[in-house]
């Protein structure tokens, strides 16, 4: 765009901003004169600030020019009320994410419920897996709305949501890219693209085949296609591999729009898809739960608690199924994972490196030995085990639970 135009998008931004004073274009100098004396006069150069917008994704220009502009703007006096409707946002994270957090929050408070409920952020669910709360979008930074703001402000959570949802939806108007017939793309990469998930009306209306899906591997992107739609669903599943490596990851989980409800989704085994999408899938719960893990063994450690956090593995049979196990050991107490497989290990007694092993699935240890087994209520979810089946069960389990 030329100089002449780029002034003429920082005017009326200014404008849009607030800003009380005349604004004049200075085409010789290429800048901005706000105000005339005697009132303050500010000269806005605008040539960084050109070079900066036009490089900057479409979604993420207003951020250039707040970022430019902001401290140069006067403006009529606004409430506080105002001020806040205006500026808060949706932000959608997984739920794992906030099971950790409260987990953080017990190492950091010990037991005083109250101080650790204070601490954590008023969220709800968007589904089983995904949970959103608020943002506060200042000109230069997103801040979070935690309990302590949301009390300075007077305000309840759900009223201040819906405003928050109005507002992203307001700045939503760019339509999605179609980088493939039927394959789409999210345009705005203003670090919201994932929380638009909390607008399902976006999603309803594009032209894919069948119901939609959609893949938001980090807050930036989202991908859609429809779940009729063998090569979209390899073309977004591919992309998500390659988004999981940049700095914003999110919960690469796929999401079908059923009603105005995102449903946990995988294309059925055998879908050409399918192995791309529990990979995706497996790459997200491992992140989970290598977080988790990490704050509950210090915070076991910092209680005086003996007991082991287990790992989760992942392997893939010749035949390129994927499953997941964990190692239940006897004489351990632990907390394992939730997982396809369980291995229950007996260690030699006389010192040698061999034990023994029986396997079988999670449902059916559940069946046989669910006494031994309670959850703790984390997100994933882990089970507190302690004990050991009897030789019955253990011969039981194997039996009726052969897996890989």
């Amino acid at each position: 765009m030329t100089s002449e135009e780029f002034a003429r998008i920082a005017a009326d931004f200014l404008r849009a901003q607030g800003e009380r004073r005349p604004i004049a274009v200075d085409p010789s100098r290429h800048r901005l004169v706000v105000g005339v004396p005697p009132e303050p006069v500010n000269f806005l150069f605008l040539g960084h600030a050109h070079v900066e917008y036009e490089a900057a994704p479409v979604g993420e220009r207003e951020r250039v020019l707040s970022r430019r502009f902001w401290s140069s703007i006067t403006r009529a006096p606004e409430t506080r009320s105002a001020a806040i409707e205006r500026s808060v946002l949706p932000r959608v994270r997984d739920a794992a994410w906030f099971s950790a957090v409260r987990r953080q929050a017990e190492l950091d408070l010990g037991a005083d419920e109250d101080a650790i409920d204070g601490a954590m952020l008023p969220h709800q669910p968007l589904n089983e897996l995904l949970a959103v709360h608020l943002a506060f979008e200042l000109a230069t930074s997103v801040t979070e709305v935690g309990v302590d703001r949301l009390e300075a402000w007077e305000r309840e959570f759900e009223p201040l949501y819906q405003r928050a949802c109005a507002n992203l939806k307001a700045r939503s108007t760019l339509p999605f890219e179609e980088a493939a017939p039927g394959v789409f793309v999210s345009p705005y990469h203003d670090t919201f693209d994932a929380s638009r998930l909390a607008l399902p009306e976006l999603f309803a209306g594009l032209k894919v085949k069948g119901q939609p899906v959609a893949l938001a591997p980090t807050h930036d992107i989202v991908f859609v296609t429809g779940d009729d739609d063998a090569e979209g669903l390899l073309q977004i599943a591919t992309w998500g591999e390659e988004a999981l490596l940049e700095p914003r990851a999110h919960a690469a989980l796929a999401f079908r729009l059923e009603g105005t409800t995102w449903k946990h989704w995988l294309p059925e085994k055998g879908h050409p898809a399918w192995a791309k999408f529990k990979l995706l899938e497996l790459q997200t719960m491992a992140s989970a739960y290598a977080r988790q893990k990490e704050v509950l063994e210090a915070l076991l450690h910092a209680n005086g608690h003996d007991i082991t956090v287990g790992t989760m593995r992942a392997f893939r049979t010749p035949d390129g199924a994927i499953f997941t196990a964990c190692a239940w050991l006897e004489n351990v107490e632990a907390l394992l994972p939730q997982t396809d497989r369980v291995d229950f290990v007996k260690v030699a007694t006389d010192g040698s490196a061999q034990g023994q092993v029986w396997s079988t699935s999670f449902e059916i240890a559940r069946r046989v030995v669910g006494e031994l087994m309670q959850p703790s209520g984390d997100l994933p979810e882990r089970w507190r085990v302690k004990g050991f089946p009897t030789p019955e069960q253990l011969e039981q389990m194997a039996t009726d639970g052969r897996l890989p």
